[in-house]
């Protein structure tokens, strides 16, 4: 039997009041609490007029404070109030499972003690960059990676793949704190470098920041790579880097399949319907 609170976690998009779903709204106006992430105040009010029972959990980010504090607080807080009884409400912007900690861990201690806890999906700053930059992922491929990751691990990076690079403007930050990016930080001249084994000073990158208010237009700034030490980035930014070519085939696996290039429509794809 499943214990009396309960836990929701909706995202409302990037564009409040625009971008959530039939489903996730219900569960705003029908919850008991409402605990959010947002991060502006024309989101913050139009969920107040949606459930004027709100708290902003966004106050427990302070400067010089870690992240992963601030993580595991909120954790916390949605937890605490489930397990008083009350049906909570629990939204971020964009996709509340998409560079979400508090919203994963949440619903994992809940449901190990028997409370009801589930995720709604929502549109992600990703689904914006699909859209405004005219990509399909499924053309060529896609990796999709927080900067500072891509940078400190040893793993494949297909060339012939988008790479979408997250957080570019806190590339090699470890530290978890909300500082100011640095445009000259070492982990971006690092990740410049290890661009160029594989691609040409000239190859065309994309600095990406989608936009969170429909009179906005999202930045959307062409570089070469050898630019990209000098170009000014903040915490919303992101790096896109397109293929490099298209992939060489696989020649063993087309003769065992007997095919031949002209077999096949480059990029791979689904036909229109």
């Amino acid at each position: 039997m499943e214990n009396i609170g309960s836990l929701d976690v909706v995202g409302i998009g990037l564009r409040a009041g625009g971008d959530v779903c039939v489903s996730a709204k219900a569960y705003i106006e029908q919850a008991d609490i409402v605990l959010i992430v947002v991060p502006d105040s024309f989101s913050k009010n139009w969920l107040v007029s949606l459930n004027s029972n709100i708290q902003d959990l966004t106050n427990l980010y302070q400067q010089g404070k870690s992240r992963a504090k601030t993580y595991h607080e909120m954790t916390q807080k949605i937890i605490d109030e489930v397990k008083s009884g009350q049906k909570v409400c629990a939204v971020f912007y964009g996709h509340p499972g998409v560079f979400v900690n508090a919203s994963h861990q949440a619903i994992k201690s809940l449901k190990s003690d028997g409370f009801r806890a589930q995720m709604l999906p929502g549109i992600s700053a990703e689904d914006w960059l699909f859209s405004d930059l005219n990509i399909d992922p499924g053309t060529h491929g896609c990796m999709s990676i927080e900067a500072t990751q891509f940078l400190l691990y040893e793993r494949p990076h297909d060339i012939y793949a988008y790479t979408i690079l997250w957080q570019i403007g806190l590339i090699g930050d470890h530290t978890l704190t909300l500082s100011k990016t640095n445009q000259y930080h070492q982990g971006l001249t690092l990740l410049k470098e290890k661009l160029l084994r594989d691609f040409p000073q000239d190859h065309e990158l994309t600095i990406y920041e989608a936009s969170t208010l429909s009179i906005l237009s999202p930045r959307i700034e062409r570089v070469s790579l050898g630019q990209l030490t000098e170009i000014k980035l903040t915490a919303a930014s992101t790096l896109i880097i397109p293929p490099v070519s298209d992939a060489p085939f696989n020649a063993e696996v087309m003769a065992a399949l007997n095919l031949s290039n002209n077999d096949i429509k480059e990029p791979l794809n689904i036909d229109e319907q």
